[in-house]
């Protein structure tokens, strides 16, 4: 294998997504590439931060239910997406190569380890707290699959850009499926009270597309339609109709 192939395996690595052969060399490789070493911790980082975002906590009473009934009940295992949609992810990373594309693929993934396992605890509880926990789980699950369908869309395009902080946003949109991603890295917490609220620009107007929390990544709330661009800014929790703070960021829709 080209020194120059093993250059664009960073992302699939951070995912342990390569074969024998390809793990071997590329380890091998890190020893003498700084660069490449540096990439696949940030990508490790990154797919740690998504996959703690999107995990739920247990519930308190999780804990006596298991031991009640540890002896009783058989195991079941967790619902997952289906093998096929991972391998996509991991093969457009490649083909691509492109650093941010690669960071998507990462929200994916950690998207559906974390939904996999809320799934398996709701479905513990699910006997005891009634239908709320199971459908909450399956909010969650169709949350994760339209993520996951925009970031392996064969027409997903992405662009990106910083605040004047310096932290970094990029936007990953799918015409097929009318619908956006952001992902955010560096952005510093919000004072006590606020939140950051993404928007979508549309005709002069700003449309609210969803608040952005602590994992720092986000489907967007509602189709893209006529939109051009997406807005950043810090609302009041819970988020406002209208922006009440000047943009921290207004980036292109990528075409």
């Amino acid at each position: 294998m080209k020194t120059d192939d093993l250059h664009t395996l960073t992302g699939a690595y951070a995912l342990d997504a390569l074969g024998p052969d390809e793990h071997h060399a590329f380890t091998r490789h890190l020893d003498h590439c700084p660069s490449c070493a540096q990439e696949v911790r940030e990508f490790a980082a990154t797919a740690a931060r998504l996959a703690s975002a999107a995990a739920t906590a247990a519930p308190p009473e999780l804990k006596a239910l298991v031991l009640e009934r540890i002896d009783i009940v058989r195991q079941l295992p967790p619902r997952v997406p289906a093998p096929g949609r991972y391998a996509v992810l991991v093969t457009r990373l490649r083909r691509r190569g492109g650093v941010f594309v690669v960071a998507a693929s990462l929200a994916a993934a950690a998207a559906f380890g974390a939904i996999a396992l809320g799934q398996h605890d709701r479905a513990q509880l699910a006997e005891r707290a009634g239908r709320s926990a199971q459908q909450d789980a399956d909010r969650a699950g169709a949350r994760g699959e339209a993520l996951a369908a925009v970031l392996a869309a064969p027409d997903a395009r992405t662009a990106t850009a910083r605040t004047a902080s310096g932290a970094r946003v990029t936007v990953v949109t799918s015409a097929s499926r009318d619908r956006s991603v952001v992902l955010a890295a560096g952005l510093p917490p919000t004072p006590a009270g606020k939140t950051y609220q993404l928007w979508y620009s549309e005709h002069g107007s700003m449309r609210p597309a969803g608040l952005l929390g602590g994992g720092h990544a986000l489907l967007l709330e509602g189709a893209v339609r006529d939109a051009t661009a997406i807005g950043l800014t810090v609302e009041p929790a819970g988020g406002s109709a209208r922006p009440t703070s000047s943009p921290l960021l207004v980036m292109a829709l990528p075409v």
